[in-house]
C-alpha cells in the first residue's frame, strides 16, 4: 500500500474529533485541566435535555446538540488519554455480549424479550452484567 492510498483511507469521526480538537490544543486552544472539560460534556448533556423537551421540538437543534455533546465527550478522553475509537469498540463489544447472554437468560426461562415489560428486561440485563463481572473478576 503506498503513502498515497493510506491517505484516502477515511478516519472515523471520532477520530476526526480528536485530531481537530489535537490540532486547536496545539494552537493553545484548550482547557489547562480536565474538571472544566467534565462541566463542558455536563453542559452539552443539558442542552441536548433542552432541546428535546421543549414545546417546538425539531429534530435538527437535537441533532446539533447530539454532535457538540459527542465533541466534547471526545474532548474528554482526550485529556484522559482514552482512545475514542478504542474506548467505543470496547463498549460495543460490551454491550453485545451482555444482550447476547440476556437472550440466553431470556430462552431459558422461556420469554420472549419483545413481551417483556422493562422491569423484566431490566433484570436480565443485571443478570447478565453480573454473569460478566463475575467471570472477569472470580471471588478466589
Amino acid at each position: 500500500m503506498t503513502n498515497d492510498a493510506i491517505k484516502l483511507i477515511p478516519e472515523s469521526l471520532l477520530q476526526k474529533a480528536l485530531n481537530i480538537q489535537l490540532e486547536c490544543a496545539n494552537l493553545g486552544f484548550d482547557w489547562p485541566e480536565v474538571g472544566p472539560v467534565f462541566d463542558k460534556v455536563l453542559e452539552e448533556i443539558e442542552e441536548v435535555r433542552a432541546e428535546v423537551y421543549t414545546q417546538q421540538q425539531q429534530q435538527d437543534k437535537i441533532e446539533d446538540e447530539i454532535g457538540d455533546l459527542f465533541f466534547a465527550v471526545v474532548n474528554l478522553s482526550r485529556h484522559l488519554d482514552v482512545n475514542p475509537d478504542l474506548a467505543l469498540k470496547k463498549a460495543n463489544e460490551k454491550f453485545c455480549k451482555r444482550f447476547l447472554l440476556v437472550q440466553k437468560f431470556a430462552a431459558n426461562e422461556d420469554l420472549e424479550l419483545t413481551s417483556l415489560r422493562f422491569d423484566a428486561l431490566e433484570r436480565l440485563w443485571q443478570k447478565a452484567k453480573k454473569t460478566l463481572n463475575d467471570a472477569k473478576h472470580p471471588a478466589t
